[in-house]
């Protein structure tokens, strides 16, 4: 009988294959589908997660921000990086098989790799990463020759960011504009004391993302044309702090109001409606099958591996916005974590990915109604229990009891939403009125004659002749109305004159042969009811009647 895997043996196969399907997709002559290229980039750091393989997570989380960043178009796919993610997928291999004999120096060579890995992203560690505190305290000052020159490119890429904007207002399907703003940011990107320009650094990172995501889409959201135009302001202030008082100002109000704008912008799709809702009603065939191959394939399920990477994703986020400084780097880490909840959001049958998919979409309707900048602890500390549900799926046993709370989790973020909605209204309502119109204003023009009210009435319609049982309630309406406070009288309701005679009410009676008939049909009702075991109180009333019918009957014998 041959002994079952351990979670080592288990963890070398994963990756191997991993490895092996991120091997043949790194070396191809094409660039390697991005999405592709993320999720199994994901797979092998939740999988080095369940091995509480720490080290080689950290690594792999170096090569999930390569393949985001190779996703987004932030990173060009060329020969020399193509070389170098070959060379680290190796690496990995040979760390994947000292995971049993651990040493310090595996520890070096993973911490290298991934070091290397988040420089070959376009971000130096420790330095202007999403997910890596910044470093180090700032110089005091900085040369002259650098305050200029921050000061004159920084103006220049708020004036490009100016004409994106009026660009984006009149065609919004331009893209050139934003790729000339791109172009102008490169001379900043390499300058070594960057990191000391907070927010400058994570305002330019915020436009190059937001450029990415704009590039991918096939229509720009509505209002895109204000945050490019809140960037450039922001720019602007960035550029005349840093020539005037030498550094920018971290809690300057236009970089606040550019991540805030950005944030409501791309967090959720609000133009984007059902494609059922543009067909006529009661079309029988809506939807026709198409004629080719669709351009793009269906996202994959999530797997245990993925949702446990996305919990270590989560739970990481939740940290480092906890730690933020300013509004401004809060918001722009929040903008990273967009990507992950949009990946989360793909369909699958697993209850706990359901529920995963659930809460994304909570989460990015709670970041566009800007949760974040009124309630941060709350939205902090339902994404770090997120983040504990998808970590601990290893060793839970019910995965429908993890569903159940992830649900409740992204149901008490929706009410956490719904309260921030709650505390605007009253200050709303305490806005001061405006100015009282006075009611003389409103009035017709002295020019325009009047006309009485009276002459709109219609004319009243002629009294009508009684002609059934149907015009008597007519006729006592009329009556009521018109008689004012004198007695009801019956001549007034059947509409004839005091001159002619009333009719006796003994005529309207049954007399002679014709009671005798009525009493005759009476005889046979109250038979039919006794054949049905009729009660008592149903035949009182036929008997009462043939009783009163026997007198008229015999007054014209």
């Amino acid at each position: 009988m041959t002994n079952p895997l351990g979670a080592a043996d288990f963890f070398a196969l994963e990756a191997g294959e991993c490895l092996d399907r991120l091997e043949h997709l790194v070396t191809g002559e094409a660039p390697p589908a991005g999405e592709e290229f993320l999720r199994l980039a994901r797979v092998l750091r939740g999988a080095a997660l369940m091995a509480s393989q720490t080290q080689i997570a950290r690594a792999a989380a170096g090569l999930e921000g390569l393949a985001r960043a190779q996703r987004d178009h932030r990173r060009a796919w060329d020969a020399a990086t193509r070389e170098q993610v070959a060379q680290s997928v190796e690496e990995f291999r040979l760390l994947v098989r000292r995971a049993r004999e651990w040493t310090e120096a595996d520890t070096a060579r993973a911490v290298r790799l991934g070091r290397a890995l988040e420089t070959l992203t376009g971000v130096a560690p420790n330095e202007a990463s999403p997910l890596i505190p910044a470093a180090g305290p700032a110089r005091q000052e900085l040369q002259t020759g650098v305050r200029a020159f921050v000061a004159r490119e920084g103006a220049l890429i708020a004036s490009a960011l100016d004409r994106a904007a009026r660009a984006l207002r009149t065609s919004p399907g331009d893209r050139e504009p934003l790729y000339n703003v791109i172009r102008r940011m490169q001379s900043l990107r390499g300058l070594a004391e960057l990191g000391e320009l907070a927010p400058l650094p994570e305002i330019l990172d915020g436009i190059e993302l937001a450029v990415g995501d704009l590039t991918r889409l096939f229509a720009p959201p509505p209002g895109v044309d204000e945050v490019m135009d809140a960037a450039a302001r922001a720019l602007t202030r960035i550029s005349r702090d840093v020539a005037e008082h030498g550094r920018p100002d971290p809690t300057a109000e236009e970089a606040a109001r550019f991540t805030e704008l950005l944030l409501r912008a791309f967090a959720v799709e609000r133009d984007v409606v059902p494609i059922e809702s543009l067909y006529f009603e009661g079309d029988a065939e809506p939807l026709g099958r198409p004629g080719s191959q669709p351009q793009f394939a269906p996202a994959e399920p999530l797997g245990p591996l993925e949702l446990v990477s996305h919990g270590e994703h989560l739970c990481q986020s939740a940290d480092l916005i906890a730690q933020a400084r300013s509004p401004t780097e809060r918001d722009l880490r929040l903008y990273h974590l967009l990507g992950a909840l949009r990946s989360a959001a793909a369909p699958s049958t697993d209850p706990v990915a359901g529920a995963l998919r659930i809460f994304a979409r909570s989460a990015q309707e709670a970041l566009a109604a800007g949760v974040a900048s009124r309630s941060v602890d709350g939205l902090v500390s339902r994404m770090r229990e997120a983040g504990e549900l998808l970590r601990g799926i290893v060793e839970a046993d019910d995965r429908m009891l993890i569903s159940r709370r992830l649900l409740d989790v992204a149901h008490r973020l929706d009410r956490l939403r719904e309260e921030t909605k709650t505390e605007e209204s009253p200050a709303a309502l305490d806005e001061p009125p405006g100015e009282p119109v006075p009611i003389e204003s409103l009035g017709f023009d002295s020019e325009i004659g009047i006309v009485p009210v009276e002459s709109l009435a219609p004319d009243r319609p002629a009294p009508e002749e009684p002609g059934g049982l149907e015009l008597s309630f007519k006729t006592f309406g009329r009556l009521v109305r018109e008689r004012g406070s004198a007695t009801p009288s019956l001549e007034v309701l059947l509409g004839r004159t005091p001159e002619e005679p009333a009719v006796a009410i003994d005529t309207l009676c049954y007399r002679g042969h014709a009671a005798l008939e009525r009493a005759l049909a009476v005889r046979h009702q109250i038979a039919a009811e006794l054949t049905r075991d009729a009660s008592l109180e149903s035949l009182h009333p036929l008997l009462h009647e043939l009783l009163d019918l026997v007198p008229l009957a015999l007054a014209d014998t």
